[in-house]
């Protein structure tokens, strides 16, 4: 840099560089009176107790085996710095010093390490709310807002009279007019779980099966499923399954849909624990003796790697392995449907309120039982998916005649903007103000709270869409989840005239065409 650029960026005491801002101190501060080459020199000729342990340690003769800790080129390198890492080393040092300048900026690696202390903030169903677009935590954040003297007393009332329903379920769960009044108004929060579990029948589910959540996990363990390094350890019973090629293809779509099921939120955000980074730290810094040392442990009489690896992978903690576990069981359980994208948000949504074994119970129960039956959604052609969307389309004509002319105008088919919303029931973009309410009616009342919502939406933005082009009303849409209140629009969605029959006469009409 040219002295007089130099001296420009000093106005500051910073110098910005190309790859990293290095921090220097202004022209009066004592450390410049000092030669930079002077100290470098010094540095040279100063080795700490820790250098001289690897000096030691270089100098003796090479132990024959077959693992090497370091090489002689890497160890000798940190024996001395570079001019670069001195410079680095006494701009770490100064930057303490110059902290008060408004314009000193952190590099970029430390940036992203200082985003990433700051403190979650969550909102109350666990996503974090001070998260940026790269994944980065940040001091700021909007928290959930405190409920008001009447919401309390609200939400209070409304948990006795859920607890007192709970109580005498068999009674409850007959009355289904009572049932379907009270989901509508929404579960209380912190009964939901348990509600859920109960309009999933998951107790009657876990007893009458003759699978158990745990075997159908030892099941589905393969190669795959466990670290390279004990890959064809295991010896399964079930052969044919796990070698087939269909069964290594399901495995490999969820394993690459589980890094993108609710990254904002707290239980699937940060999967990778310090414990981990601190045994990669740790096998970078093992030596011969080390080596031979855990080498004659591993030849002692031990667990089988098959027992090792299922309790491994059973016992592996963090949401995306519960996940992983969830949906893996139930590829196994339902060998015909395996696993279809969309299923990761309804279990990984399921994970958030109970625990991995009920939320695999409740999958079962809403893909195969009533009155949900989602498993034609995501079996072999999707047959159901076309079904599903026809009948949106046709119930968009029906209650909501202007916009659906509007948007055939614009060449908008429904496919564009309700394919994700339908198939996995508004878990994969909606905030879960929205998607909760939806499901606390889908659990006990099945398919018409769904086309309701997608109706009130549509309805909600009706006056906006009937103005914009195909380009805008696309952009509108992908916005939309954002900016949902999910309240308001099942409010709407309530009041809409759809009746049963509209949908079972639009799946008639489909069912003549299909055939």
């Amino acid at each position: 840099m040219p002295s007089s650029d130099r001296s420009l960026e000093r106005t500051h005491g910073i110098i910005t560089g190309d790859r990293e801002t290095t921090v220097v101190a202004p022209d009066d501060h004592p450390e410049n009176n000092k030669s930079e080459n002077e100290e470098f020199a010094k540095s040279q000729n100063i080795m700490s107790d820790e250098q001289k342990t690897q000096h030691r340690r270089l100098s003796e003769p090479e132990k024959p085996g077959r693992y090497r800790s370091l090489s002689n080129d890497r160890s000798k390198s940190s024996l001395s710095l570079s001019k670069k890492d001195f410079r680095r080393s006494q701009s770490s040092n100064e930057k303490s010093q110059c902290s008060s300048f408004p314009d000193v900026r952190l590099s970029k690696s430390e940036d992203v390490r200082g985003i990433n202390k700051a403190e979650k903030k969550l909102d109350k169903y666990g996503f974090i709310v001070n998260m940026d677009s790269n994944g980065h935590v940040y001091e700021d954040g909007t928290e959930d807002p405190v409920p008001t003297v009447t919401q309390t007393k609200t939400f209070a009332r409304r948990e006795r009279r859920w607890t007192g329903m709970m109580q005498s379920w068999d009674m409850t769960s007959r009355r289904r007019k009572l049932l379907s009044k009270q989901l509508r108004k929404g579960i209380p929060e912190t009964l939901r779980a348990k509600v859920w579990t109960l309009l999933g029948n998951v107790p009657r589910l876990q007893k009458e099966s003759k699978d158990t959540f745990e075997g159908l996990v030892r099941k589905n363990l393969s190669s795959s499923a466990v670290k390279p390094e004990i890959e064809g350890a295991l010896l399964m019973r079930s052969e044919s399954l796990v070698n087939s090629p269909s069964f290594k293809v399901t495995q490999e779509t969820i394993e690459r849909d589980i890094h993108r099921t609710y990254p904002r939120h707290n239980m699937f955000h940060d999967t990778l624990s310090d414990d981990e980074d601190d045994d990669d730290d740790f096998l970078e810094c093992l030596h011969d003796d080390d080596v031979s040392s855990i080498l004659a442990e591993l030849e002692q009489p031990s667990e089988s790697h098959e027992d090792v690896a299922i309790k491994k992978f059973r016992d592996a903690k963090g949401g995306q392995a519960a996940l992983r576990r969830v949906l893996r069981a139930y590829s196994v359980y339902d060998r015909d449907v395996g696993y279809c994208q969309g299923m990761n948000f309804i279990a990984g949504m399921f994970l958030t309120f109970i625990s991995e074994e009920e939320a695999f119970w409740l999958l079962v129960f809403v893909m195969n039982e009533k009155p949900c039956r989602m498993r034609g959604l995501f079996g072999e052609g999707m047959k159901e998916t076309h079904q599903v969307l026809y009948i949106a389309e046709k119930l968009t004509y029906q209650f909501l005649p202007k916009l659906a002319k509007h948007m055939e105008q614009q060449s908008i088919h429904i496919t564009m903007y309700a394919t994700q919303w339908l198939l996995t029931l508004y878990t994969s973009s909606f905030q879960f103000d929205l998607v909760t309410r939806v499901w606390d009616c889908f659990l006990a009342e099945g398919w018409k709270v769904v086309y309701r919502v997608m109706l009130a939406l549509l309805q909600n933005s009706q006056s906006t869409l009937l103005t914009l082009s195909f380009e805008d009303i696309l952009a509108h849409f992908r916005d939309l989840p954002k900016i949902t209140n999910g309240n308001n629009i099942i409010e709407i969605a309530l009041k809409i005239p759809l009746r049963r029959r509209h949908i079972v006469k639009h799946q008639k009409e489909y069912a003549r065409q299909a055939n």
